[in-house]
């Protein structure tokens, strides 16, 4: 395999945020790993993969769901009693959001709100009783709070829950949610605290408010999968890049493989309505069960920046941590 050459790459960032749709759950791998080459090959492990191992196992192989993590404690549907978290599955949740965030370059800490959890948690009792998720539940729904509209209106939600949850909004998979605006708000630059809802078939995460400043290490632009090293059961259908402020009205996508050979891709409907501006595409027959490095560069042309139009140019390297 050949490695691409790498480019710096420049660009401003701005806050936009508005709602976003529903998506849909889906499990997550958690296998073990070894870091080395098998077959008794002693080349040194490129450092930037070593990182990438490295920081799979300590956050999200560190968060994955046991029998012991309850999702959902005194819960109660026929009173309407909302229940709670226990505080080990809020700290995965939390953990496994990190994951993703550091994967794309980012080191800001997130919190939990705990006002907003409490509500947040109304509002996954709603989307569970209910049976169905809505960002503007009527007042004749079963369980319904002001404070758990309050929070649907402000959050991502879907049927999954726990850690899980997580990997469905990076997902965003379904039809109404070729924005990839789960994605958008979970890996926002400027998110600084979450609220965190969760039943045993809904979660509810608050984005939205109180969003801080960029930070002063921010990427030159949010990718997933990110630019480098990324597990390869992590990417998923929908790629995606994001630069605040940024028009991709008329970007052009092109992808190659390792070889220089083309991906044929389709690039999704732009819509500025999730976190920062951001231009979403699918590219067809990209494997991630592999057991190589896999390599893939991407190269965006006419992305307009404060007037000016620019290129941008990276590698991802799929790798299977497992091997």
């Amino acid at each position: 395999m050949k490695f691409f050459k790498k480019y710096t790459i420049e660009a401003c960032m701005l806050s936009v945020f508005l709602l976003f749709t529903s998506c849909s759950s889906d499990d997550n791998a958690k296998e073990d790993f070894g870091g080395e080459e098998q077959g008794g090959d002693t080349t040194p492990i490129d450092p930037k993969k070593e990182a990438a191992i490295a920081l799979y196992n300590d956050f999200y192989l560190a968060s994955s769901q046991t029998a012991q993590d309850s999702q959902w404690i005194d819960g109660n549907p026929s009173t309407c009693n909302a229940g709670s978290v226990k505080k080990s599955t809020r700290d995965k949740i939390m953990m496994r959001l990190q994951y993703y965030r550091r994967a794309t370059g980012l080191t800001n800490v997130i919190t939990e709100n705990m006002s907003k959890s409490a509500k947040a948690q109304e509002a996954a009792l709603m989307m569970k009783v209910n049976g169905t998720l809505s960002h503007s539940p009527p007042k004749d729904w079963i369980c319904y709070t002001e404070n758990g509209k309050e929070a649907a209106g402000k959050s991502n939600l879907t049927t999954g829950s726990g850690v899980r949850a997580i990997d469905s909004y990076i997902k965003d998979a379904g039809s109404n949610n070729f924005a990839a605006g789960h994605r958008r708000w979970l890996l926002w630059p400027k998110l600084q605290e979450i609220g965190i809802g969760n039943t045993d078939r809904s979660n509810v995460i608050w984005v939205i408010g109180n969003a801080g400043n960029v930070p002063e290490d921010n990427p030159n632009f949010i990718a997933w999968p990110p630019q480098g090293f990324v597990p390869g059961r992590l990417v998923y259908r929908r790629w995606s890049f994001s630069i605040a402020g940024a028009d991709f009205k008329n970007a052009s996508i092109q992808m190659k493989d390792s070889n220089g050979v083309d991906i044929s891709l389709s690039i999704e409907d732009v819509k500025n309505s999730f976190g920062d501006n951001t231009i979403v595409w699918v590219p067809e027959g990209i494997q991630s069960n592999i057991s190589s490095d896999t390599f893939y560069k991407v190269i965006l042309k006419n992305v307009i920046i404060n007037n000016t139009p620019k290129d941008f140019e990276y590698e991802v390297i799929l790798f299977n941590p497992d091997n």
